[in-house]
């Protein structure tokens, strides 16, 4: 595994500061700093959000007609998740940062072990996770998707995720002998990141993410919401064309509320509201304005967890830790203000 010394960029104002902007790390580990995505993917339904195989295609179309996205998985393989899309958002971090580095020998494939893909998107190594791994792989191969996003009424696109796959090793179905894996990103992915335009940087929480549906939640809110000190609002039946879901409308509307009660997503804040025709609809805005304008609305006030996993993140330590080590500071008798006040100072001092 070689060491990549990259400068990086500081993560933008509207979510917490990265306390190293600048460091050492190995590219497997991507979940120590912020990783990559193309607005392109961002808020329209590319992916299935469900665990189970979808063949069902999914038929997007925006209000107007101008825009419309097709996905069709295949009948063996199913059609590619929003999980899989974690490693299109490793080849990307990683194209992106041979981009910015002005490298001249870069190209749309990524050389990587199976080993190395599977930390860099904060999986675990087990042997189950490599046969998961391999999965994903051929349902991003597999997966077509037909759209003019780009191309307006008159232009479209066809094409895969993943153009080429290839592995040095006996089979791909037996990742334990696969030494490197080569994955071609799809020229139509590729030339978007030449462009220069329309990559965002994600939360570094982005991996830890389990639910399909807070997953293209926070996808969708990191594009349209962004960093506007007005935040976004999106009614649901919006929400429910641009996640791609495949639940009747009613369930669909249960889980969103559901969601947005429990408020978690990484830097969005999330509360139900309604259009000005009375349509349901979710508020998107970033945390960060909310503290800047010192909200007193009970609702829009950033809880204790929150400020808690955001001093525990700032002070360098790993997000999937979290969860256990407050639970284990809550047991001792200590109070959650305690400890957001040792791990902010800690936090302090790792940014001198």
């Amino acid at each position: 595994m070689a060491l990549w010394v990259v400068p990086l960029e500081k993560v933008p104002s509207s979510t917490r500061p990265d306390p190293h902007p600048i460091r050492d790390f190995f590219i497997a580990e991507l979940i120590d700093y912020a990783p990559k995505d193309h607005t392109d993917m961002m808020e329209r339904p590319f992916f299935s959000i469900a665990k189970r195989k979808r063949i069902k295609p999914i038929e997007y179309e925006n209000d107007d007609g101008s825009v419309w996205v097709r996905v069709t998985g295949h009948p063996e393989h199913g059609m590619a998740t929003i999980w899989d899309a974690d490693i299109l958002i490793y080849c990307i971090s990683r194209v992106v940062a041979a981009r910015d580095r002005g490298d001249n020998d870069f190209g749309p494939s990524i050389f990587v072990t199976p080993y190395e893909l599977l930390k860099g998107i904060a999986r675990d190594t087990g042997g189950q996770n490599y046969a998961e791994l391999i999965a994903a792989i051929k349902r991003l191969k597999t997966t077509t998707i037909e759209t003019n996003i780009r191309g307006g009424k008159n232009k479209l696109a066809m094409f895969n995720w993943l153009a080429e796959v290839e592995g040095e090793g006996n089979k791909l179905d037996d990742p334990a002998q696969l030494k490197q894996l080569e994955l071609r990103l799809s020229n139509w992915m590729f030339k978007g990141l030449m462009s220069g335009k329309g990559v965002l940087t994600l939360d570094r929480e982005w991996f830890l993410l389990k639910g399909g549906l807070e997953r293209v939640l926070y996808r969708i809110a990191r594009k349209h919401s962004g960093d506007q000190p007005q935040g976004w609002t999106c009614r649901f039946d919006l929400l429910y064309k641009k996640t791609g879901s495949e639940e009747p409308t009613r369930n669909f509307a249960v889980r969103l509320r559901r969601l947005v009660a429990k408020n978690d997503l990484p830097r969005y804040h999330m509360k139900l509201t309604q259009t000005v025709d009375g349509a349901a609809a979710v508020h998107f805005i970033a945390r960060h304005h909310l503290e800047v304008r010192g909200k007193t609305i009970e609702s829009y006030a950033p809880s204790d967890r929150d400020k808690a996993r955001a001093a525990w993140i700032d002070s360098g330590r790993s997000p999937k830790e979290f969860e256990q080590a407050l639970s284990e500071w809550k047991a001792s008798g200590a109070s959650v203000a305690q400890f957001i006040a040792q791990y902010s100072e800690l936090a302090g001092r790792a940014r001198v």
